[in-house]
């Protein structure tokens, strides 16, 4: 009996020292293993936001753009109105404004594309869309064709500013709006600054009148800067014809200043309105639409202006004095 005490003692210290030991075991693993994994970095909740990679004018740039070629009049201003006028290395021919020192390389319709790839350029910049042979061949060099879109609204006129912004600021946010990128920020800019200037001029009626002698619908972006600050009495789309529209007469027939009294004269249904419907003959330069830039809110000086006096011959001399027509020249570009 005593041997089976024994017995029985033993197995059960060597239970409880297993126990124990393996007790001891857990705890010491419980003690090792950390009980969150820390991270360093701060928040990880949402993914690092980075300016780059970034799509601008449906093309992917791994990288700002620091060297530009701009085959667009419109695209270099705005280019130099965004502070990026030291990334321009070449500009077509046709880019007047700024005066800039850098090489021309020819425009869209006719790209000296060799003198292009000499540049090493980033990215050429173009509203008008290259030959596919010509966009290849500078592909193939590693520049990226950016061809913004032409405006034909507000939207679009923003949306120019965004895309030529996104080249050079990616998806970089601005200090004061955490949400909004610069590049977007500069398009709402562009437009707003275009209708404060339209603000300036007391609320009219209007058609406007291109070179060509049609009449700019309500879908043309003549028509969205212009109606601004009035209402287009031509409500059709696109372009048409004057002898092909019957509208009421406006406050002011404002024309491409192409154009002169005597086409205006010369035209039935436009004399018509001026002379028997007593609307006001006003020019503006068709670069002010032609090239969508922060220039375009010169467009409202010209509406403000006195109304320009007839032209008529003196019965002294016979002479036909100044005929009016024009802007003061120091609204044209």
């Amino acid at each position: 009996m005593n041997k089976f005490n024994k017995f029985l003692k033993i197995t059960f210290i060597a239970i409880i020292s297993g126990t124990l030991l393996l007790a001891g075991c857990d705890r010491e693993d419980e003690e090792s293993a950390p009980s969150e994994i820390v991270v360093s970095g701060g928040d990880i909740s949402e993914p690092e936001k980075l300016p780059f990679p970034v799509t601008a004018c449906g093309v992917r740039l791994e990288k700002a753009v620091e060297r530009a070629v701009s085959l667009s009049p419109a695209a270099t201003e705005i280019i130099c109105e965004l502070g990026f006028q030291g990334t321009l290395v070449g500009v077509s021919g046709y880019c007047d404004y700024p005066e800039l020192s850098v090489q021309r390389v020819g425009s869209t319709e006719n790209p000296d594309i060799n003198a292009i790839i000499q540049l090493r350029p980033d990215a050429v910049f173009t509203l008008s869309a290259l030959s596919e042979r010509e966009a290849y061949s500078l592909e193939q060099a590693g520049i990226a064709v950016l061809t913004a879109g032409v405006p034909t609204n507000m939207e679009g006129y923003t949306a120019l500013y965004r895309d030529i912004a996104s080249a050079f600021y990616g998806r970089e946010l601005t200090e004061s709006q955490k949400e909004v990128s610069k590049a977007l920020q500069a398009g709402k800019d562009a437009r707003s600054a275009l209708e404060r200037a339209a603000q300036s001029v007391e609320p009219y009626t209007f058609i406007y009148v291109t070179e060509k002698m049609t009449v700019a619908g309500t879908d043309t972006f003549e028509s969205a800067v212009l109606g601004l600050a009035g209402e287009n009495r031509y409500t059709g789309s696109g372009y048409t014809a004057t002898e092909n529209i019957s509208v009421v007469a406006p406050v002011f027939i404002i024309a491409d200043s192409g154009l002169s009294e005597e086409d205006i004269d010369n035209d039935e249904v436009l004399s018509d309105l001026i002379y028997n419907g007593g609307s006001e003959l006003r020019f503006v330069d068709s670069r002010c639409f032609e090239r969508p830039t922060a220039r375009t809110a010169e467009v409202f000086a010209s509406l403000t202006a006195s109304a320009p006096e007839p032209s008529y011959t003196t019965e002294e001399t016979g002479e036909t004095a100044d005929e009016y027509g024009t802007t003061d020249e120091e609204y044209w570009w």
